[in-house]
């Protein structure tokens, strides 16, 4: 494959910046995130979009005082921890996945705020809504995942895909953030799809080994105190084990925008230590399903293990346990404003079997806590 086959899915380079810009400030949704972003402060910000000299630029001077916004105004604090030993060398950063855009856009922040360049995103073309949402994404390091088509263009795609990567992590070392699994977790159970490995080491089909281990994978946990998207992502699974789920036109809209505007609580991002601290361990090298199964898992304990577990989690599984385990880190305040929030669940699907969504909701942000106690239990 040569450059030419990358033009599909790479992000906008520094030299074709510029009309881009030109079509995202012309279009009238750039004036709504302005307004929601910076009320008073739109032709400043409108004119440092409109001057960028290089994607660099328009990321640190337009999209970090976004992230920041989005955090003062719609979180109770971000945090990071474990970012002192980041190798800002060339690597894959693989997360657990809550939010369609805080997830990665967060970490470009917090990478920016310890002076280190950002990552590229890799990010579904399902998730692009409209040319305007495309063109700012490809300011900023977006990488097309094509999810569509016969199962022999998902593979040629899926080869593509691997052999881009490859080529920016490995030679020309810049890094690359990848979700764990194609799309949100609903449940709060994150558990990385090995179909995730096995893409990004098709560039080196012949031994998966190597390929991960070229690629230095280090996995990051990130933990929001309230879920900004529980409400949906409750009648989503709820509806999924009745019949066939069919998404609506705009949810993906609705949950991108819910995202990003719903109130979060804390967040806090942990890095933990790289894949290759563990892969030489793995014994089975060559076969590479059971390869890639023990990988995954090894990912999972670390971001398990790495979660900052918030009184939310811990109120969620002392409900479902009946048990009184942690009830010294969340009070009946906090009570009450888990109930609110179940009744807006309710209220959106009044004819369901509500122990049943209350077991859905509840594990939402109790998994994070059986997943990190089942980490414990193996030592």
């Amino acid at each position: 494959m040569n450059e030419l086959d990358f033009d599909s899915i790479r992000p906008f380079r520094d030299d074709e910046i510029v009309p881009a810009i030109e079509k995202v400030v012309a279009d009238p949704k750039f004036n709504y995130v302005l307004d929601f972003l910076f009320p008073g402060e739109q032709d400043k910000y409108r004119e440092i979009y409109i001057n960028a000299k290089s994607i660099k630029e328009l990321q640190t001077k337009f999209m970090y005082a976004a992230m920041e916004t989005i955090a003062k105004r719609t979180s109770g604090g971000l945090s990071w921890s474990g970012f002192e030993k980041y190798p800002d060398t060339g690597h894959i950063i693989i997360s657990n996945h809550r939010d369609i855009l805080l997830d990665p856009g967060l970490l470009c922040y917090i990478l920016m705020s310890e002076g280190y360049e950002t990552v590229g995103i890799t990010f579904g073309n399902n998730l692009i809504l409209s040319s305007f949402f495309e063109n700012v994404a490809k300011l900023n390091k977006m990488i097309t995942v094509i999810r569509d088509g016969s199962p022999r263009e998902l593979l040629t795609n899926s080869f593509r895909l691997s052999n881009y990567i490859s080529k920016e992590v490995i030679e020309k070392r810049n890094s690359i953030w990848v979700a764990q699994r194609p799309g949100r977790t609903k449940d709060g159970n994150d558990k990385t799809e090995i179909s995730i490995l096995k893409m990004l080491s098709y560039y080196n089909k012949d031994d998966f080994y190597v390929a991960l281990k070229q690629l230095d994978i280090y996995p990051v946990s990130i933990t929001y105190e309230w879920e900004p998207c529980d409400i949906m992502k409750t009648r989503e699974v709820y509806l999924s084990r009745k019949s066939k789920y069919v998404k609506g036109k705009t949810e993906d809209l609705e949950s991108t925008i819910g995202g990003i505007t719903n109130y979060k609580g804390r967040i806090h991002y942990s890095l933990g230590e790289p894949l290759n601290n563990f892969i030489d361990e793995i014994e089975d090298k060559r076969n590479s399903n059971n390869f890639l199964k023990s990988a995954a898992k090894e990912l999972d304990k670390q971001i398990f293990k790495n979660y900052k577990l918030w009184p939310t989690n811990f109120m969620a599984y002392d409900i479902l346990e009946n048990s009184s385990k942690y009830q010294g880190v969340y009070d009946n305040e906090l009570r009450e404003k888990f109930d609110l929030r179940f009744e807006k669940v309710k209220q959106l699907l009044p004819d369901a079997n509500h122990a049943e969504l209350r077991d859905i909701f509840l594990k939402i942000y109790a998994n994070p806590v059986y997943n990190q106690l089942s980490v414990a239990e193996q030592k």
